[in-house]
C-alpha cells in the first residue's frame, strides 16, 4: 500500500538520507564545505525554547536563535496549536480583492505598540523586503532618490538594500548600486553634517548594529528625529533584529522617548520564527504620498503579503510576550549575561569589551601580540583574520555543546541573540563556558592554532568535503 502524501516523517526521512547529495549537487556546496570544516555540520532532530538536539541525543543551548527570530522559544506549543488552528479552519488566503481581517487587526495592534504616529502597515515577507518598501515610500515622499546610512549598517542584500550596507565586501561585485552615503555610527555632528545637502530622503539606522553590536547613544535616535525634520530626510528606524523585546523594550527605539521615526521596519522575531514575515510602520502623510488614489492602490505591493499563517503567527507572538514578559525578561537576563561577559573581559586580555543590549550583546575580542604578527604576515594574515574569532565559536560548539556566532566572517566579535525564554542558570552556563574558552584560546597564537586543528580533523570527514 503506498505511503499517503501527506506522511511528513516519511518525506523528512528521505531529505535526511539523501541530503549530502541533493545540497552538494542542487545547494550551496560552498556553504556545505564551511559547515563541515568548522564542525557546525550536525543533524539537528528537535528543538524547544532555547535548546537544540542533533541525532545522537546532544543538547545544544542556542545563541544564534536563527539570528535572533526565535524570540519566544522553539516549538512554542501556544503557537503550534494556533497555526494548527488556522491551517485547519478552512480560512480562504490569499483572495487578494478582500480588506484582510487578519492584516488589519495585526497592524492595529502594532501601529498602537509604537511611539509617534505610524498608522499604516504594509506586510511582507522579509526584513529585506521591508526595507525596499520603505525606500520606495521615501523616495516618493520626499522627491529625492540617495540614502544616509551608517558604517558596517545591514539593511539586507537585495539591490536596493544593499545601496544602505556599511560593509565594502558584501556590496563589492554587483554593479551600480542606488546613490548612498556612509556616515560614521552614532555621530550626531557627522548625520548633521550629511543631511545639510538636503539629497537624501531616508536615513536608515539600526538602533544596536547587527554587524558591530554597537548602541546608539542616549537621546542619539531622538536628535536624529529632530535633524530629519528640519532637513526633509524620513527617519527610518531599522527595527529587523531588535525588534520584539530583544533589547528590553518592545522596539529599540523606546530606550530613546525622543525619538519619533517617520517609518520603522520590524521582521524575524515578529512571527516568532515560524512563519516569514516582514513589516513597514509608516506615518499617514508618507503612506498617503504613494497611495494617494484608487488609480495607485496597488502601486506597492506583495503576492504573499499578509497570508493566514504569518498573520496568525504575528498576532500570537504579541500575545505571547506580552503574557510571559518578554520585554522585561530579555531586560533582567541580558543583565545577567552582560555582568559575566564583563567579568570576563577584566579577568582576560583576550576579551576587549561588551556591547549591546538586552539579549542582543557582543563581546568584542583583543589578540596577542602574536595574532597580530601572524594578521600582518602575507597570505598568513588572511587566514589568521578568517580563523581568529571562529576559532572561539568552534570551541563554544565542541566542547561546551554553545551556539554563537561571530557577527563577521573577518570580525572579532562573539555574538550571542539567545530565544527570550532562555532562563538564568542556562545565561550562568553561557557566561562559564566562554570564561573557560577565554582561557584556553586566549594567549599567544592558540586561537590560530586550535581552528587550524580543528579544521585540519574535520576536513577528513567525508561529510566536509
Amino acid at each position: 500500500m503506498p505511503a499517503p502524501l501527506h506522511d511528513f516523517a516519511r518525506l523528512l526521512a528521505e531529505a535526511r538520507r539523501d541530503v549530502g547529495a541533493n545540497y552538494a549537487t542542487h545547494g550551496n556546496p560552498a556553504f556545505a564545505r564551511m559547515l563541515g570544516l568548522t564542525g557546525f555540520d550536525r543533524a539537528w532532530t528537535r528543538a524547544e525554547g532555547a535548546l537544540l538536539f542533533d541525532d545522537n541525543g546532544n543538547e545544544y543551548l542556542d545563541c544564534i536563535a536563527g539570528y535572533a527570530v526565535h524570540g519566544i522559544g522553539r516549538s512554542h506549543p501556544d503557537m503550534v496549536a494556533a497555526l494548527r488552528d488556522a491551517l485547519g479552519s478552512g480560512t480562504p488566503n490569499w483572495v487578494q480583492f478582500e480588506r484582510n481581517p487578519l492584516a488589519a487587526l495585526l497592524a492595529k495592534r502594532l501601529s498602537e505598540r509604537t511611539p509617534g504616529d505610524l498608522e499604516h502597515v504594509f506586510f511582507s515577507n522579509s526584513g529585506t523586503e521591508a526595507i525596499e518598501c520603505a525606500l520606495k515610500l521615501a523616495r516618493r515622499a520626499t522627491g529625492r532618490a540617495a540614502v544616509l546610512h551608517c558604517d558596517m549598517a545591514f539593511h539586507g542584500l537585495t539591490l536596493g538594500a544593499l545601496a544602505a550596507n556599511g560593509n565594502p565586501k558584501l556590496r563589492d561585485g554587483f554593479g551600480p548600486l542606488g546613490e548612498s552615503e556612509c556616515i560614521p555610527f552614532d555621530d550626531l555632528a557627522a548625520l548633521e553634517r550629511a543631511l545639510e545637502s538636503r539629497r537624501f530622503a531616508a536615513f536608515l539606522i539600526e538602533p544596536v548594529q547587527g554587524k558591530s553590536c554597537r548602541a546608539a547613544s542616549p537621546c542619539y535616535l531622538g536628535e536624529a528625529s529632530r535633524l530629519c525634520a528640519r532637513f526633509g530626510t524620513l527617519l527610518v528606524v531599522d527595527e529587523v533584529q531588535t525588534g520584539v523585546g530583544r533589547t528590553g523594550r518592545f522596539l529599540a527605539l523606546e530606550h530613546d522617548r525622543g525619538c519619533r521615526p517617520d517609518m520603522v521596519v520590524m521582521s524575524k522575531a515578529l512571527a516568532g520564527g515560524f512563519v516569514p514575515i516582514g513589516a513597514t510602520l509608516v506615518r499617514r502623510d508618507t503612506w498617503n504620498a504613494t497611495f494617494d488614489s484608487m488609480s495607485r492602490a496597488l502601486v506597492h505591493t506583495s503576492t504573499f503579503q499578509g497570508g493566514v499563517l504569518a498573520m496568525t503567527a504575528g498576532l500570537v507572538t504579541l500575545e505571547i510576550h506580552d503574557r510571559e514578559r518578554l520585554s522585561e525578561r530579555a531586560e533582567v537576563l541580558g543583565e545577567v549575561l552582560r555582568t559575566g561577559f564583563e567579568r570576563c573581559a577584566t579577568t582576560h586580555a583576550a576579551a576587549a569589551e561588551v556591547r549591546g543590549r538586552g539579549l542582543m550583546l557582543g563581546l568584542a575580542l583583543r589578540k596577542s601580540a602574536a595574532e597580530r604578527f601572524l594578521a600582518g604576515l602575507p597570505l598568513v594574515g588572511s587566514l589568521e583574520r578568517l580563523a581568529f574569532g571562529q576559532a572561539f565559536v568552534m570551541e563554544l560548539l565542541a566542547t561546551h555543546a554553545i551556539l554563537c556566532q561571530v557577527t563577521e566572517s573577518h570580525t572579532d566579535i562573539l555574538k550571542f541573540t539567545p530565544p527570550l525564554v532562555i532562563d538564568e542558570q542556562q545565561c550562568v552556563r553561557v557566561v562559564d563556558a566562554v570564561d573557560a574558552t577565554l582561557a584556553k584560546l586566549g594567549g599567544g597564537v592558540s586561537a590560530t592554532l586550535q581552528a587550524a586543528l580543528r579544521v585540519s580533523k574535520h576536513a577528513c570527514d567525508p561529510r566536509s568535503l
